[in-house]
């Protein structure tokens, strides 16, 4: 298992080194080049950089040519605008109008922080929408104001559910962001599946194994030669892999999340979207509308410490808290420069060329 995680990882031999800023401008000059409006493109160059310097390589700054392909076929519905449907004073029903998906889940949460910031709780629920990079952005947007922030989205069929034998959920990922004082922020950004599917794309660019419980063919056999595309002759696993590990919990949460973002915005659950379609939630809550905000972030340093401080497995380097390998990566990343795989940077570099913007990287 730990071997073959390892190969997926970018290095020296497999990716390229860039400054973050020269991706950002990179990945902003093609969208724009198919037309995008500057803020927007701003916006999405942003959260897929954040992803890349946080390690979230299957979310960050590779996907922006792929993106500029669907605006610039008219998946994308570029200008775009988000429309407000309904509203009250704790929540809101939007509309990404059929556009970037960054910029619906973008404008959802910070309508969440500024209801927050009036009534303690804000919440917002997108339709319209689709792909909308590493959900944990969003969580995290929350943290600047004090507040704790949660995201999800949903997408198209590519999990089964636990004992069934073909795909009818998302990957639907979770996140979870919540402030501390001296310690990191907590961050918890996670699929509901076993992994994330870019992971098992990765490991097909890359040409290296996947392990055992990632995926089954529609005979429950394990898969370790990652598939290309989708189809009925596999599946990836829920949370928890089996029955015995707890597959009904990654189950039941893949579901909550289709209920939240795509049942109450009325957009459509995993089996009703179209390929691409995604539909977000999000949620803010105001900590000082509950207590004291310095006295909740010494409690949570309190509570990392401790976690910190459990004594480990034989071979382990230690406990980690959610977020610690992403604050890792950030840390080396923007000291160093954000590795962009190969096969990713020649392509930007080449949709750059394609579209007459300047090349940055």
């Amino acid at each position: 298992m730990f071997v073959a995680l390892e190969r997926l990882k970018l290095n020296e031999t497999n990716s390229v080194r860039i400054p973050a800023a020269d991706l950002h401008k990179q990945v902003s000059a093609i969208l724009q080049g198919v037309g995008t409006p500057v803020d927007h493109a701003e916006i999405t160059a942003k959260i897929l950089v954040s992803a890349s310097l946080r390690g979230v390589d299957t979310h960050g700054v590779g996907n922006a040519a792929g993106y500029s392909r669907l605006i610039e076929n008219g998946t994308y519905t570029v200008p775009q605008t988000v429309e407000v449907i309904s509203e009250t004073g704790t929540t809101a029903l939007l509309s990404c109008g059929n556009g970037i998906g960054f910029i619906g889940a973008h404008r959802g949460m910070e309508i969440s922080i500024e209801k927050a910031g009036k009534t303690g709780l804000g919440m917002t629920t997108i339709r319209d929408g689709h792909h909308i990079g590493m959900a944990g952005y969003y969580a995290m947007m929350a943290l600047e104001h004090d507040m704790i922030g949660i995201a999800m989205t949903n997408a198209v069929p590519a999990v089964r559910p636990a004992l069934g034998a073909r795909s009818m959920l998302g990957t639907n990922p979770i996140a979870f962001a919540a402030p501390a004082g001296e310690e990191r922020d907590f961050v918890l950004d996670m699929a509901t599946s076993t992994v994330a599917s870019g992971k098992i794309a990765l490991a097909r660019r890359l040409g290296v194994p996947i392990p055992e419980g990632w995926a089954i063919t529609a005979e429950g056999e394990a898969i370790t030669e990652p598939p290309g595309g989708m189809g009925d002759h596999w599946t990836m696993n829920p949370l928890g892999g089996t029955r015995e590990q707890g597959s009904h919990k990654g189950y039941g949460l893949s579901v909550m999340v289709d209920i939240l973002c795509g049942v109450l915005s009325g957009g459509g659950f995993s089996s009703q979207l179209a390929t691409g379609e995604n539909m977000t939630w999000t949620m803010a809550i105001d900590i000082s509308k509950f207590r004291d905000v310095d006295d909740f972030k010494a409690m949570m340093d309190d509570m990392i410490r401790e976690l910190h401080a459990t004594p480990a497995l034989p071979g382990a380097d230690g406990v980690l808290v959610a977020g610690d390998p992403e604050a890792d990566a950030a840390e080396d990343r923007t000291a160093n420069g954000v590795p962009v795989e190969n096969s990713q940077y020649d392509e930007l570099r080449r949709r750059a060329v394609q579209l007459d913007v300047e090349v940055f990287i």
